[in-house]
């Protein structure tokens, strides 16, 4: 087993040989089986792309897993079938803000301490991938695999552009399960049991006795019930209380305290505000404050969950919520296989986009329900709507012009060492006035985080052909990475790097459109 601590190490074969070996996920490091070697289990952070080469993604560091070590970081061990072990520690950029938590002191606590560090982007970002992929996969319920019009691809990257569409997730729970005004109509009619202690009373005031009561009734001198009274004129009686601790209330109180970190983070949209505000008027009820808070708040639903409207929306709402969390939970580790196949996606979608393009009307590409190590799209090699040439994926678009025909030949490469993509761009003369050119090879190196100079040098001696690296987010400053020096100038010139719109900030057509930017310029170059 060889530990490769970074993609320019991979490209340039220099295996790690440390024994206190410590990988950032943001290197995409690299683990290469020997000798027939076979991994015991699945591991949620091993991205496969041949069999004996699996991509280190990112670990899912748990909040109570940084109280311990105060860094964001995981100590892993993988064993193979055979017993050997490898034992490093992978690190991560940002800890996961979005983690299912209602104690809103630690949160707090967290954002002091580890400030940009103490990330949702991220969490909100997978969110949105993973919609993006819902909208190509469409309505296909209990398929494995779903087949999408190439031509409808830019339409879905449109509508998932729109405002409405990528709307936080309190937002979206709110608007589907109208959350706040349910909060509203249930504050003053939460559900109560009565509770019966028996305790001292005045003769007046006893509705009820019981076998307990009749006792001490019994044992107390005198012929009638005002002499066994005494001075006092008390007698053991039921009293009944009204009691809000139910397992529906600590469940509302509990889901409502999620909902209000959540608000917090986007109190510049007036809907967040106005749930918050919901939630805090809630909260000062004398009623709900009697109410116990518990970290573990939901166990299985009981009746009034499942049947009462009210309780059974926010019932519903977090189950939503749930399983939105879980989706981003499962793809966290594998983060940068799921960015390979947006950028697969938009790159189609920019071609698309070109004026003049064309594609089969028919023509689609198979979408799997479950993602495959981060991966929606289906790379097996029973995939029909691709064409399959030696191991890889390739989709091609054609592009009419007045005098020549360009043909775009994306390919997802299976071999790491071959980039994550590459755009074949030709030229097909139809006019006799018109020269064919030389075609030109654009291989596409994708990244979560900005690579740094050592891959950057490592990608340049590896490949002669035109070099594309695109990245989603910068590094983190506060990151102890010694290799994330600044890039020299002279290496961008002969490389080219893209910083991708923030999907978040931005929208996923403002990354289409920039890509059909970068392609005309590549086309130009053929001209």
């Amino acid at each position: 087993m060889r530990i490769y601590t970074s993609l320019g190490n991979y490209l340039e074969d220099k295996q790690c040989l440390s024994h206190t070996l410590k990988v950032y996920g943001s290197d995409r490091p690299f683990l290469v089986l020997e000798n027939g070697e076979q991994l015991s289990r699945d591991y949620a952070f091993l991205m496969k792309h041949q069999p004996d080469t699996y991509e280190i993604g990112f670990p899912l560091v748990q909040i109570e897993e940084y109280e311990v070590d105060k860094s964001i970081c995981q100590q892993v061990e993988i064993t193979t079938k055979n017993g050997f072990q490898k034992r490093f520690t992978l690190q991560d950029e940002v800890l996961d803000e979005t983690q299912i938590t209602n104690d809103e002191n630690t949160v707090e606590r967290l954002q002091q301490e580890l400030k940009e560090q103490c990330d949702r982007k991220t969490a909100e970002t997978i969110r949105l991938f993973i919609s993006l992929f819902d909208q190509l996969f469409g309505e296909h319920k209990n398929k494995p695999k779903s087949s999408c019009v190439l031509l409808k691809i830019p339409d879905y990257i449109t509508k998932l552009s729109e405002e409405d569409a990528r709307q936080p997730l309190v937002i979206a729970l709110d608007r589907r399960y109208e959350l706040r005004h349910n909060l509203e109509k249930i504050t003053p009619k939460l559900r109560s049991q009565l509770n019966r202690t028996a305790e001292m009373m005045s003769i007046a005031r006893i509705q009820e006795m019981d076998a307990y009561c009749l006792r001490d009734y019994v044992r107390r001198p005198g012929n009638n019930a005002s002499e066994k009274a005494g001075s006092r004129q008390q007698l053991m009686g039921i009293q009944r209380y009204q009691n809000f601790n139910t397992p529906e209330n600590r469940f509302l109180k509990g889901f409502c305290d999620l909902l209000h970190l959540d608000c917090r983070e986007y109190s510049q949209n007036l809907e967040a505000v106005s749930l918050e505000r919901a939630i805090n008027r809630f909260r000062q009820e004398s009623s709900v404050q009697s109410i116990p808070r518990t970290s573990v708040f939901i166990g299985n639903p009981n009746y009034v969950l499942q049947q009462n409207p009210i309780y059974r929306s926010f019932y519903q709402a977090y189950l939503d919520y749930l399983k939105r969390r879980t989706e981003k939970e499962r793809l966290w580790g594998y983060r940068q296989g799921l960015l390979v196949d947006v950028v697969t996606i938009l790159f189609t979608a920019a071609l698309l986009n070109l004026e003049g393009s064309y594609v089969p009307p028919l023509r689609s590409i198979n979408v799997l329900e479950t993602p495959n190590y981060g991966r929606y799209l289906d790379n097996s090699s029973n995939s029909s709507q691709f064409n399959l040439d030696s191991g890889k994926l390739s989709l091609s678009v054609q592009c009419i012009l007045q005098t020549c025909v360009f043909n775009f030949s994306l390919i997802q490469h299976h071999n790491p060492k071959q980039a994550d993509l590459e755009l074949n761009i030709r030229q097909q003369v139809i006019s006799p006035i018109s020269q064919r050119n030389r075609p030109i090879s654009v291989c596409i190196w994708v990244f979560w985080y900005s690579p740094t100079e050592q891959m950057l040098h490592a990608i340049q001696s590896k490949s002669e052909k035109i070099n594309v690296c695109i990245y989603l987010y910068d590094r983190n400053t506060h990151n102890d990475n010694s290799h994330d020096t600044p890039i020299d100038p002279n290496l961008i010139k002969r490389i080219v790097i893209l910083k991708l719109p923030d999907p978040i900030q931005g929208s996923l057509e403002e990354s289409m459109e920039f890509l059909s930017h970068q392609i005309c310029q590549w086309v130009g170059e053929t001209v």
